[in-house]
């Protein structure tokens, strides 16, 4: 069994302002983000965190499932409480996104691409993603969950068939395996950076590293969501983290929920 994570060290190796002061660690539990949840329902602070080292019932967006080994990846989940309308709740979401990559991207040798909103890519597999989940109260978020799943030293015979051609690792880009500890620190040191740039500076900032990250802009994709299909060309994000599509009659359309795929694919 590969080694565990360690809890104490974890939180030794953080020098963090809002994140990471309390951490909940199991061997393996359903899910991070409903114990997360259920945590901030009954008072936990902001910045406590959850991480499990294997979910039975690990969930990803769009109500699919999440593939969660243990002893191999990365699973946790962190309580943030925003000073935010509800209305711009997403900014938490791709705030998230941008501190995951720029983690990403100091384990291997290359920038990874994010897909809108919060997808991280590496060579066109899926990589890491994240999952938040609000819980608000008229104009106000009481709080949100972060959860987010990156595969770290997953091997390609482990991945369920379904997955295989489709979900990559760091292991696997870099052909050797990760110090899941130093990550997992990185990460939350990251996400508290992150979070207190949004908090300081405003979206537009933020909005700019997203982008930077965003390899589809300019670019024909094709936008998959509950009822319809569209085509056209992605421009970017607007202030809310929806994304913008110019479809091929002209109009540029708001999308704030689906799947962003390339095109000719």
């Amino acid at each position: 069994m590969a080694t565990p994570l360690s809890p104490d060290e974890i939180q030794r190796g953080l020098a963090t302002q809002r994140l990471g002061r309390r951490v909940h660690y199991f061997g393996e539990m359903d899910s991070t983000n409903v114990y997360a949840h259920q945590l901030a329902e009954e008072g936990a602070a902001e910045g406590e965190i959850v991480i499990a080292e294997g979910q039975t019932l690990g969930k990803g967006r769009l109500g699919r499932k999440w593939v969660s080994p243990p002893y191999l990846n990365l699973y946790l989940s962190v309580i943030v409480r925003p000073k935010l309308p509800p209305a711009h709740a997403s900014q938490i979401t791709l705030m998230s996104a941008v501190a995951l990559a720029e983690t990403v991207q100091s384990f291997i040798a290359f920038p990874p691409d994010i897909k809108w909103p919060n997808d991280i890519m590496v060579r066109g597999k899926k990589l890491a993603g994240i999952l938040t989940e609000s819980s608000c109260e008229g104009d106000r978020i009481r709080f949100m969950v972060l959860g987010i799943g990156v595969n770290l030293n997953f091997p390609p015979e482990l991945m369920p068939e379904t997955i295989q051609d489709r979900a990559t690792s760091i292991m696997m880009v870099t052909r050797r395996p990760v110090d899941r500890g130093a990550f997992t620190c990185r990460l939350i040191q990251n996400l508290d950076r992150c979070y207190g740039d949004l908090e300081d500076r405003g979206f537009s900032l933020m909005a700019r590293r997203w982008e930077s990250f965003f390899s589809l802009r300019g670019k024909r994709v094709r936008v998959e969501m509950t009822d319809e299909k569209i085509l056209g060309k992605a421009l970017g994000i607007d202030t809310d983290g929806a994304l913008l599509l110019e479809d091929d009659q002209g109009a540029v359309r708001r999308i704030v929920a689906g799947d962003v795929i390339p095109a000719d694919i």
